[in-house]
């Protein structure tokens, strides 16, 4: 038994068995309990409840069918459907580090934040169907910074897989607005961040992934600019002389964290590199070190083989020399015990 606040991680999914496999494998493997997911299906795939509820073993599954209303209705009925006191959402392509939940949870339960968020990578990725894998082409740190409102209105710099919300605060606001098809989470962030503060916590815990432009279609990005608009048009009326004062002091500092972020991640890939080439040059000194002994112990047989065959020579010119009759059979034992250095 454990006093422990229950979890609700709500998935959301679309048609994406595969990858869905991977983001539950994350959320199985955290080290916090107690956990429910509630996994919202907004596809027209047909998934088996009782197979990805085995996956999760300990922690029980809810599944829903969200009839293709979209990702938000979506996001809205796991929201209805969730009995957790603390609240976050996973999409069917990212993932939690195993340490996801206990990191923000732990913090909740302790402080009188009602909202909180981590790190995230950014990992750009393709999808290999013929071997069913996902290829990661790069990894560097989410653009994050510490909490504030009014960068909020312009940056939506927080990855809402990072998030984690006590229950109540997201039924205050009304939940997910349901006239944003995207931009839905940023909408919800933005209407939270007037009522409650946000407390960051600096460290990594999960990854985003970011599909190749092979992958997104130009049709995406059209109806990301278009409820980006939206959220603009909804917000206006909040963008003061002042708060746009903060947003540029604070998209300094943003851009500068970036930077270093990036640095960092730079110089550890560097690091990284210089300890495969060290490993790679020490494997090719044991080799050459080898093959040398190898030479040596060659060039030492021959010179042995020689002798032996001098030997041989040396007798049979004695034999010859002298009118001794050697029966065939004999020569040959002679050789024998000659070549053994029986005879030398």
């Amino acid at each position: 038994m454990t006093d422990n606040p229950l979890v609700s991680i709500i998935v959301r999914t679309k048609d994406r068995p595969e990858l869905l496999k991977r983001a539950l494998q994350s959320i199985a493997v955290q080290d916090y309990r107690p956990i429910e997911v509630v996994l919202v299906n907004d596809g027209a795939a047909i998934f088996d409840p009782v197979f990805f509820a085995e996956k999760m073993q300990d922690i029980p599954l809810k599944y829903l069918n969200n009839d293709l209303r979209g990702r938000t209705a979506a996001a809205n009925l796991g929201l209805k459907n969730c009995g957790g006191e603390f609240v976050c959402f996973l999409d069917d392509d990212d993932i939690f580090y195993s340490d996801h939940v206990s990191t923000l949870s732990c913090f909740l339960k302790e402080s009188d934040y009602k909202i909180a968020y981590t790190e995230s990578y950014f990992v750009h990725s393709e999808y290999d169907p013929v071997n069913r894998k996902i290829i990661q082409t790069k990894k560097y740190p989410a653009q994050t910074m510490d909490f504030s409102k009014e960068t909020l209105i312009f940056y939506n710099y927080i990855p809402f897989m990072c998030l984690m919300f006590k229950r109540d605060v997201l039924g205050s606001v009304g939940g997910f607005d349901e006239e944003f098809e995207m931009c839905e989470d940023w909408d919800l962030t933005i209407r939270l961040a007037e009522k409650y503060p946000f407390y960051h916590i600096n460290k990594f815990t999960s990854e985003y992934n970011i599909w190749s432009r092979n992958t997104q279609s130009i049709l995406n990005d059209e109806q990301l600019l278009f409820f980006r608009k939206k959220l603009f048009a909804k917000n206006i009326n909040k963008i003061t002389p002042s708060i746009l004062a903060k947003f540029i002091f604070n998209g300094y500092w943003v851009n500068l964290k970036y930077m270093e972020d990036r640095i960092n991640c730079l110089e550890n890939e560097i690091l990284k590199m210089q300890k495969e080439t060290d490993g790679l040059m020490e494997g090719k000194e044991r080799i050459w070190e080898e093959n040398q002994r190898l030479w040596e112990e060659t060039q030492r047989l021959r010179e042995e083989k020689q002798k032996v065959e001098n030997k041989i020579s040396q007798l049979e010119n004695y034999i010859n020399t002298n009118t001794i009759k050697v029966p065939k059979k004999m020569k040959s034992v002679l050789r024998s015990l000659i070549k053994n250095k029986v005879i030398l």
